[in-house]
């Protein structure tokens, strides 16, 4: 996976200086199609990607069509036997993932908190794979993480990435919203907090390294 350099790093995670919440504004961040995209698009992707893609957040977690089978209040109440179907033949390094969503499943919906964490991290963890990222383990280098802000154990709200400074400094939250070219929402560097702080679920997962596009973004960060 590429990496960002020891002094890109240091930019985007500058040690001993402030981290505002809203950081500062990526260079050329305010340019479509880079503008359009979603807070998982950056996340997951690096670029825009268009929110009927068939691994966009927006449709393994909320469409018919995505990891979950749901009622009429579209809560879930099981696994979509066609998604899994496909991935776990394309995609076999996800397979661990469906595994514990198969095993947790039952519980989770049962209120079983520690269920629902299992299937809440391995989730975003078959996600960040599906879409090209490689998922180090719990106890991985810290030094590219991938978070996800949500309201419960089975949906998001928000999505950013953590840069870790040089030599274990400080990480911190690059991060941006949908936009447009007349309602331009940038992608923002130094980061103190991810956003949507009010949502009471974190989940952050260790990445190794970024997507190409997410290195090229970042490096005009000078």
């Amino acid at each position: 996976m590429p990496y960002l350099s020891d002094t890109q790093r240091n930019l985007l995670a500058p040690a001993g200086q402030p981290h505002p919440r809203n950081g500062a504004t990526v260079p050329t961040s305010q340019q479509a199609p880079f503008v359009n995209a979603a807070c998982w698009g950056w996340a997951l992707n690096g670029e825009y990607v268009n929110a009927d893609d068939p691994y966009a957040a927006t449709t393994i977690y909320t469409s018919d069509n995505g990891a979950f089978v749901f009622n009429a209040e579209r809560v879930p109440t099981g696994l979509n036997a066609d998604f899994f179907a496909v991935t776990d033949v394309i995609f076999p390094q996800t397979m661990p993932y469906h595994t514990a969503l198969a095993a947790n499943f039952a519980n989770a919906l049962g209120g079983n908190v520690a269920a629902q964490d299992a299937c809440r991290f391995a989730l975003m963890k078959l996600t960040a794979e599906l879409n090209g990222h490689t998922v180090l383990p719990d106890n991985g280098s810290a030094v590219y993480t991938m978070v996800m802000k949500s309201p419960s154990w089975y949906g998001w709200c928000h999505w950013g990435i953590g840069i870790q400074g040089a030599g274990g400094g400080d990480t911190t939250y690059q991060q941006k919203v949908n936009g447009s070219v007349l309602n331009p929402n940038t992608l923002q560097y130094n980061c103190g907090v991810m956003w949507d702080e009010g949502q009471p679920l974190t989940t952050t997962i260790r990445i190794d390294g970024l997507l190409q596009t997410q290195v090229d973004m970042l490096n005009r960060v000078v």
